[in-house]
């Protein structure tokens, strides 16, 4: 977040919560001064003149050509110190990028042997430890079309990785870069109480010290909640890892690597769409009577120790509906099915798990008459058999076709196209939706077009961090997106960033760079950066980005849930107007997270002493 100070000093800003782990904080990632630090102690003058280093926020994606800033939103080059700011229990990121001149060909050696190692932050009366410091190399993908009018060709950053040996200048293709990012995370610990926290981050290339920045964090007077305020619905699937790791779903492996990948959300305050690990064992025996059983370890680990907010669960399983021989929605259809439902509400009953579980329509995106009505016969299934619980379709409350009928009074829970959001109509109608128990999300898909944010890996960085704001703006419940590891049309994510070809036909034609893919397969990693293989995702700029909007709409809901409702309020209404008009401006961004930390600081001094 921006401080008063940000005029002189290029500002203070309020970073992310980034659950990235390394056990150490050694890292390699070369850093020099930049021109206004020269003089340091140490610095050899051929290295000082080669190599340059200087820092910019997260909330703008510096591309391999950009030249060197002597100031920003974050760093002062004049005082060689970057200024962040964020709340305990905040992973506060920004970024360090190290500029060395351009080879002379490209048989000229690319510059290597870049280590930095981070000190601790002291502050009053306490310490965060260097271990809290992690940095990750950001990995350039070639991105060989646009995916919208603002995109552009060319190296993209987009996978971060954990570092952990020395890295070089050295880009995909037989390239090099001229400019390489490091994304730099500090983790605010719980508990952290309130002041300016100084530390020190030291560079060497090839074990000689080359440069150090000063590094100063002002950590705020709150935390942000432990429970998590907004619905995520992130596609993680099981039978897509197996194109990139080589493990099948069912085996112990396959399961085990995406418990990890479970894991890796549930750090960033998010949680799966469809749980795989949750999904019952399901058999239909002869005579048929249903079988029902759940895996209660994996479900105390999801819902009891993560808090998960929900677990979607199908209307009826695909392995259950393929053992069914007999005609849909038949007496013996609707027993079947019926059977399966009454086990799956006994069970979330029994374990004071009932108000998380929602059944999905088996029908995706309805959009015929045809559709509509099955849906309806499921919405009547599950009403019947499984009272209470929700029913959930991913389209609008409102039919695109009159005559197709309704959903509403059918559904109970609805996840919009963003498209829709675009109608009038649809804002009158969300609030008397809710006031009848709905939840509502929308989500992002390949036919949503600039003006509209979307994830691509060339759109502007604000997109990703927007789309909570957006959901604040239309008073949303939370937000859905259908996969992060869509890989079956990729010979490798790492090389090849159109990862979902057949989006070419829903978009009319566009290219989605990195569309349906948000993560990276860490089977990969040395093969393609040097770096050991991680075991599990590797995360990327986007979805960093997007958890940055996760934390700001947990700054919203504190100053809501402290008594100040209006200032949240207002606040969403100057940044955002509609799903196709938001900021794009960083610093209009970090003057708002500013205003709402000192309120919520504010108001956590004014709060009675809890029990």
């Amino acid at each position: 977040m921006v401080t008063d100070s940000a005029t002189e000093t290029g500002g203070r800003w309020k970073g992310e919560k980034q659950a990235m782990r390394t056990p150490f904080a050694r890292f390699t990632a070369g850093l020099l001064l930049s021109a206004g630090c020269a003089g340091w102690l140490g610095a050899q003058p051929a290295q000082r003149e080669a190599v340059q280093v200087w820092a910019a926020p997260e909330l703008v994606k510096i591309r391999p050509t950009d030249p060197v800033q002597q100031r920003n939103l974050v760093w002062l080059a004049a005082d060689r110190t970057v200024r962040i700011a964020g709340a305990a229990d905040e992973h506060v990121p920004f970024q360090l990028l190290i500029t060395v001149p351009p080879r002379p060909n490209r048989y000229t050696p690319v510059m290597d042997g870049f280590e930095v190692e981070a000190g601790p932050l002291t502050g009053p009366g306490a310490t965060i430890p260097a271990s809290a410091v992690h940095l990750y190399l950001q990995h350039p993908v070639l991105v060989y079309a646009k995916s919208s009018p603002v995109g552009a060709t060319g190296f993209w950053n987009d996978p971060l990785i954990p570092l952990s040996k020395p890295f070089d200048m050295a880009a995909p293709f037989r390239e090099a870069l001229e400019t390489r990012g490091i994304w730099v995370d500090v983790h605010v610990p719980p508990e952290t109480g309130p002041g300016l926290y100084q530390g020190t981050v030291t560079v060497r290339r090839h074990r000689q010290p080359v440069g150090q920045v000063r590094l100063e964090l002002e950590v705020y007077g709150f935390q942000l909640p432990q429970d998590r305020h907004l619905i995520t619905y992130m596609g993680v699937w099981g039978h897509w890892l197996e194109d990139m790791h080589g493990v099948r779903p069912d085996t112990p492996e396959g399961r085990r690597l995406l418990l990890r990948y479970h894991e890796f959300l549930q750090e960033r305050r998010m949680e799966p769409w469809f749980n795989g690990l949750l999904e019952p064992e399901v058999e239909l025996s002869p005579d048929g009577r249903v079988a029902v059983a759940f895996d209660l370890d994996l479900y105390r680990l999801h819902l009891d120790t993560w808090k998960q907010r929900r677990v979607v669960l199908e209307a009826a399983p695909g392995r259950l509906i393929r053992q069914i021989q007999a005609e849909p929605f038949s007496e013996e259809f609707r027993r079947i099915v019926g059977g399966y439902l009454k086990q799956t509400v006994d069970f979330f009953q029994r374990h004071g798990w009932k108000d998380r579980l929602v059944l999905n329509s088996p029908i995706d995106e309805p959009n015929t008459a045809e559709d509509y009505e099955e849906t309806r016969r499921w919405a009547a299934l599950v009403h019947e058999f499984a009272p209470g619980v929700p029913f959930l379709v991913t389209e609008s409350p409102i039919p695109d076709q009159p005559e197709w009928g309704e959903l509403t009074g059918h559904a109970q829970n609805f996840s919009i196209h963003g498209n829709q959001l675009n109608r009038p109509e649809l804002r009158k109608l969300i609030s008397a939706l809710q006031a009848r128990g709905a939840e509502l999300t929308w989500y992002i898909s390949c036919d949503q077009v600039y003006p509209q944010p979307n994830y691509f890996i060339d759109a502007p960085a604000m997109d990703p961090v927007m789309v909570p704001w957006i959901t604040r703006r239309y008073r949303l419940d939370g937000i859905l997106y259908w996969a992060l590891n869509y890989w079956p049309q990729t010979p490798d994510p790492w090389i090849d960033p159109v990862t979902y070809l057949s989006g070419f036909l829903c978009s009319d034609g566009g290219v989605l760079n990195g569309e349906g893919s948000l993560l990276y397969p860490g089977n990969r990693v040395a093969r393609h950066s040097g770096q050991p293989d991680v075991d599990g995702p590797v995360s990327s700029v986007r979805l960093e980005l997007l958890r940055e909007g996760i934390e700001d709409y947990e700054y919203l809901w504190l100053l809501a849930a402290l008594g100040d409702p209006g200032l949240a309020d207002e606040t969403v209404r100057e940044l955002v107007s509609g799903v196709s008009a938001f900021t794009r401006n960083p610093e209009e961004l970090y003057a708002a997270r500013r205003t709402m930390a000192r309120r919520i600081a504010e108001l956590q001094r004014q709060a009675p002493p809890g029990p």
